[in-house]
């Protein structure tokens, strides 16, 4: 069993004990208001008894912040509560033994006060005194649960923050990417060869390149959309290009209704689409595969895209930095922490980048 945990709490240890003494400053006025207390020893007393029982709650916090931690998911939920009932109760008596072991050292030592004499005055507060100190530990654990709330609350703004300037700088790159002289000089060419030749398909193209830098110039301000909006630009985007390839190009898109509405960082297929286009399909002189799939399994969100790529890459192909997936990664641990997984498979003449986004209930 699991009895009496750590889980550490953060706090400078020095901002611990400062309110654990101006709880007890705040509790000896209390009592001295109340009771009007004009006996020198026992109001010294008193004070020895209140700063010990605060400072050894100071030195137990971590202790308690294991009390109001969430229950595992993994084990039994009747163990958890009743390791977290041992733990309180062994808190409770620790603290109550050692603070007034130390209250009445002090008579102990200077007068003729006896062991059973202790025990004698201190045996009508006992039952009260392990409520009051239960009362302690409710009232340090919501306090603590309280800052843990706000923190929690604080580190999702700083991550919303964190996110918009990454949102900034990858819309940045995804305009200068776009506006890649390679990437407009192969546009211009393929409207070259169809102007004179096919000048309806010619005009429907300049339509789309255009519709393609709305979308992202739209897509500025906002850091989720749904997935089928993000297809909606993927799809835009491949009939750009498939234009450049014709019968060279081939695209498969197996997507479920189940997660068209499912919110996702703009623009995560991207870099995707581009790596395929740049690292894969112009290297290839026969026909070329595209493969997007989007679907759920056990909960999670998976999102695949694999692109045929050469056997035998040629000696001036460039160079893969990576940057455009190490972006996305950063991204998506900006969007979802932990919970996702973004994995890539080289095969002989296949590449594959999976995005696994997983289910948090």
């Amino acid at each position: 069993m699991k009895i009496l945990r750590r889980v550490k709490t953060g706090f400078p240890k020095k901002y611990v004990y400062i309110t654990a003494l101006l709880f007890m400053v705040a509790v000896i006025m209390r009592i001295n208001d109340t009771e009007q207390i004009t006996n020198t020893i026992f109001f010294i007393r008193r004070i020895v008894l209140f700063s010990s029982i605060y400072i050894l709650w100071a030195l137990l916090l971590d202790y308690i912040n294991a009390l109001i931690k969430p229950l595992e998911k993994e084990r039994s939920v009747s163990i958890q509560v009743l390791e977290r009932l041992i733990s309180l109760v062994l808190l409770v008596l620790f603290n109550l033994v050692i603070s007034n072991v130390i209250y009445y050292s002090i008579p102990l030592i200077y007068s003729n006060f006896s062991v059973s004499d202790a025990y004698l005055d201190f045996q009508p507060y006992i039952l009260k005194s392990i409520i009051i100190r239960c009362i302690d530990v409710v009232i340090i654990g919501l306090i603590l649960k309280i800052i843990d709330g706000y923190q929690s609350l604080q580190k999702q703004n700083l991550q919303v923050i964190s996110l918009e300037n990454q949102l900034h700088i990858s819309q940045l790159e995804t305009l200068r990417n776009q506006l890649d002289p390679h990437f407009l000089f192969n546009t211009l060419h393929t409207l070259n060869t169809l102007i004179g030749y096919d000048d309806k398909k010619a005009r429907s193209m300049v339509i789309k390149v255009t519709n393609l830098l709305r979308k992202i110039l739209d897509k500025r301000e906002r850091q989720l959309i749904t997935f089928d909006e993000e297809l909606d630009y993927f799809k835009n985007y491949l009939e750009i290009e498939e234009e450049r390839f014709h019968d060279r190009l081939e695209v498969q898109i197996n997507v479920e209704d189940a997660i068209r509405e499912i919110m996702v960082p703009t623009l995560v297929l991207q870099p995707l689409i581009e790596n395929a286009f740049k690292h894969g399909i112009v290297h290839i002189e026969s026909k070329g595969t595209i493969k997007l799939n989007a679907l759920k399994k056990e909960g999670d969100f998976i999102i695949s895209l694999s692109n045929t790529i050469a056997k035998n890459k040629k000696l001036n192909a460039p160079v893969s930095t990576n940057f455009g997936l190490q972006n996305l990664d950063m991204r998506l641990q900006q969007v979802y922490g932990e919970n996702y997984i973004l994995h890539t498979k080289k095969g002989i003449d296949e590449y594959i980048v999976t995005i696994t986004i997983k289910n948090k209930n």
